[in-house]
């Protein structure tokens, strides 16, 4: 009863917050913003099948990507750090109250926060489609759901990164800093540095063998004739291979796979790029237990992720001066 107590009161105040606020309108102009463009921009009906299917297997969905991991790492950078400097931990500490107890509150009030947020993301998005005319399927809202329990999971991932930083950092400042730090690593550092990596790895690209007559092709031609040359793509996808293998220390990575898998995304890189390539289409036709076995494996790296910082910080919380 106590952990539940701590949880509601940590989700009163989560909700109240000005960074929660401005998540919220952040949520609310990406939805609009994603359904919108999707309508005025059309489908590439050579790639994707659906509207909804080129919204999360694109880039659009990266807005919306970033906005939960940034959530999840302001909420808990901010968790501890910030009761201990205002004495409120101590006093709730003082009262016959378990550690891991208010530990377990403060986790289940972030995953309400987390939970109400992403839901109403979900709900605006689906609205904003069906005022702005973008068609949904049986199909697509059926996987449009399957990925909001993994939304949370990533949401938590981030959430408990922040607890774990909350814990060595007690000014709630510096751990805001820290955590909007983290945050930038995983988001786009992590992406900079896994492309140069990548990149002195596979080596400069190929020159296919140009024709004589090359000199008369327009540069769509050109581009056409790169893109299609099976030298190319064989190093286009150890170019992309080699970046996957480093992006996959960081959430963000599992759970866009995991969202472009459960929308039928075809689940070896040499194929995407191939349909790229020649403008096929890059989603398949499979049923949504079949996308979550490919996906398995994400699934499993997100929740280690998630559980890792979380016994570190149970630790950590356990032993340390709440004073």
């Amino acid at each position: 009863m106590k952990t539940i107590n701590i949880a509601i009161k940590d989700f009163e105040v989560g909700i109240r917050t000005r960074k929660f606020q401005i998540i919220i309108a952040i949520f609310a102009i990406i939805s609009l913003g994603i359904v919108y463009y999707s309508k005025r921009l059309g489908i590439s009906e050579g790639l994707y099948k659906t509207p909804f299917q080129m919204l999360f297997l694109s880039s659009f969905s990266n807005a919306f990507n970033y906005s939960i991991a940034l959530l999840g790492i302001l909420l808990g950078a901010t968790s501890i750090s910030e009761e201990i400097e205002k004495g409120t931990l101590k006093l709730i500490a003082s009262k016959p109250t378990h550690r891991d107890e208010i530990l377990m509150g403060k986790l289940l009030g972030g995953l309400a926060t987390i939970g109400v947020s992403l839901a109403l993301f979900y709900i605006l998005t689906v609205a904003f489609a069906l005022i702005l005319g973008v068609p949904i399927t049986e199909d697509d809202a059926v996987k449009f759901l399957a990925t909001l329990p993994f939304s949370v999971l990533y949401g938590l991932v981030f959430l408990s990164i922040g607890l774990l930083i909350s814990t060595f950092i007690k000014r709630s400042k510096n751990a805001l800093i820290m955590g909007i730090f983290v945050f930038v690593f995983f988001g786009f550092l992590l992406s900079i540095i896994a492309g140069i990596i990548a990149f002195a790895v596979a080596g400069l690209p190929p020159i296919p063998n140009i024709l004589e007559n090359a000199t008369n092709l327009t540069e769509e031609q050109l581009q056409d004739l790169f893109l299609k040359d099976p030298e190319y793509q064989a190093w286009l996808t150890k170019l992309t291979t080699t970046a996957e293998k480093i992006l996959s220390i960081s959430p963000n990575y599992h759970y866009q796979e995991i969202v472009r898998l459960i929308f039928g995304g075809k689940p070896q890189i040499s194929e995407v790029i191939s349909s790229f390539a020649y403008e096929q289409s890059v989603v398949e036709e499979r049923s949504l237990s079949e996308s979550l076995g490919l996906a398995m494996r994400n699934i499993v790296a997100l929740s280690v992720m998630f559980l890792i910082p979380m016994a570190l910080v149970y630790y950590r919380f356990l032993k340390m001066d709440i004073r």
